[in-house]
């Protein structure tokens, strides 16, 4: 009798639900508006300047610049890629004489004939897994103007899915999307969107219970097959789903890749793992060809390589194994804190990415877009939040406007690189169960 008495006093001095419920109705409803509306403009004004290109068809991709008072062909890296891609399927390559698509000559082959120009400049490298080319196959009926159009569009639909309010707090994700970066990204048709959207798929699969059945896994096991496309990020994620004990996951998409590439191996030729390894050994102003360095841009970098090369005056070959060597040990760190259950999950996810855009020696400035990753799963989409939550409330959104892929990268590399670093150790010092954590749990739900 007493309990019922209390429960009814209880009752008696709890204010009325309703008007609190309808404000934070009207409040989600309005931030749902807005964000619309925001990634409409930004979604009209990107395809807005896209579809003129659509007239250039399979010429799209390569354009003249002076050079030195002559005019020299210069290329476009989505282009590049679905032209290489394109090309392999159609067993236009050097495989029929015995060298791999991976090898010098074959890159050069496909870039001539695709650019139909005398003064070529060279080639792009394509670091791509063979992974790619499964990718890539689904946009193979279209020109690549049309491609380019349809993988930017994808990207498009990309940030609303990641940046919705009920996953990304206020829908403030979106806002790196308006700076220069984003916008180089488009202009580029470099894949920092569609993998973005590909690591949180993931980590939200991480966090849900039905992977626990190999059903469960199938399709986050697909998922990072597909990011395999791009090794560094699979081999990030991997890390993460190896503390998370996502075992099934990764056995799915190891198998996946197995499966895939032994299934193309002929359109690959012979010896393309080593002209493979070969080529990403390569990857720097040291031992890349000249045909291949002039898109090696490491002063526009936030990364360790950057700062050893660039500002150090370190050669850019010893710059990048060392920045390499980091990298793994960051990542074996992220495993390892994951195994012995002394982070969050989200915290896990937050290091690896970190770990990725400070130590992996090759990082576009376009890369910094997948702060917003950390940023959904690391600030809670509604409800309060911790003091280190309101940290990273303010600085993540900001990041990318802090990169630069022109002159400005050289002032805002250090401010760039500190700020990751101190957020990198913010979470690796981050210890389950304490006050303050960063996540309630295992990943934060979304809506």
């Amino acid at each position: 009798m007493a309990q019922k008495e209390k429960e009814e006093a209880a009752e008696d001095i709890t204010p009325p639900a309703g008007p609190r419920l309808s404000r934070n109705k009207s409040l989600t409803l309005g931030l749902s508006l807005a964000h619309l509306l925001l990634w409409v403009f930004l979604a009209y004004s990107t395809i807005g300047w896209m579809l003129p290109l659509l007239k250039y068809g399979s010429t799209f991709g390569f354009y003249q610049s002076p050079d030195g008072g002559r005019r020299i062909v210069k290329i476009v890296d989505f282009p590049f890629h679905f032209n290489f891609v394109k090309m392999a399927w159609q067993r236009r390559t050097t495989v029929p004489l015995g060298s791999s698509i991976y090898s010098v000559e074959n890159h050069l082959l496909v870039t001539f004939e695709w650019a139909h120009k005398k003064e070529i400049y060279g080639s792009l490298h394509f670091g791509y897994s063979p992974t790619m080319l499964w990718v890539l196959a689904p946009l193979l009926p279209f020109s690549h103007a049309m491609a380019y159009f349809l993988f930017n569009s994808a990207g498009l639909l990309a940030i609303f899915w990641m940046t919705r309010p009920s996953r990304s707090r206020w829908g403030l994700g979106l806002a790196p999307f308006y700076s220069s970066i984003a916008k180089g990204c488009f202009i580029l048709g470099q894949t920092a969107l569609v993998t973005g959207a590909g690591l949180l798929f993931v980590a939200e699969k991480s966090g849900e219970k039905s992977r626990a059945t190999w059903r469960g896994a199938a399709i986050p096991g697909a998922a990072l097959w597909a990011l395999s496309a791009k090794p560094p990020i699979a081999l990030t994620a991997a890390a993460v789903l190896v503390g998370l004990r996502e075992w099934r996951t990764l056995i799915v998409a190891g198998g996946m890749t197995i499966v895939s590439t032994l299934a193309i191996t002929p359109l690959l030729g012979p010896h393309w793992v080593r002209d493979y390894l070969r080529l990403l050994q390569s990857y720097d102003l040291v031992h890349a060809s000249p045909l291949f360095s002039w898109a090696i841009r490491p002063e526009y970098m936030a990364n360790l390589r950057a700062i050893l090369n660039v500002d150090a005056g370190l050669p850019d070959n010893i710059a990048s194994s060392a920045s390499a060597l980091v990298w793994f040990l960051t990542l074996a760190y992220t495993a390892i804190a994951g195994l012995r259950s002394r982070a969050t999950g989200a915290a896990l996810w937050a290091m690896g990415i970190f770990s990725y855009l400070l130590f992996c020696p090759h990082v576009t400035p376009t890369e910094e877009l997948q702060v917003v990753v950390i940023f959904a799963l690391c600030v809670t989409a509604r409800g309060g939040f911790s003091l280190r939550q309101i940290l990273l409330l303010v600085t993540l959104p900001l990041l990318p406007f802090l990169a630069s892929q022109s002159s400005l990268a050289a002032g805002m590399r250090f401010p760039l690189f500190s700020i990751q670093l101190l957020l990198f150790l913010l979470f690796a010092t981050e210890r389950r169960g304490l006050r303050g954590d960063l996540s309630p749990g295992p990943l934060p739900k979304s809506a």
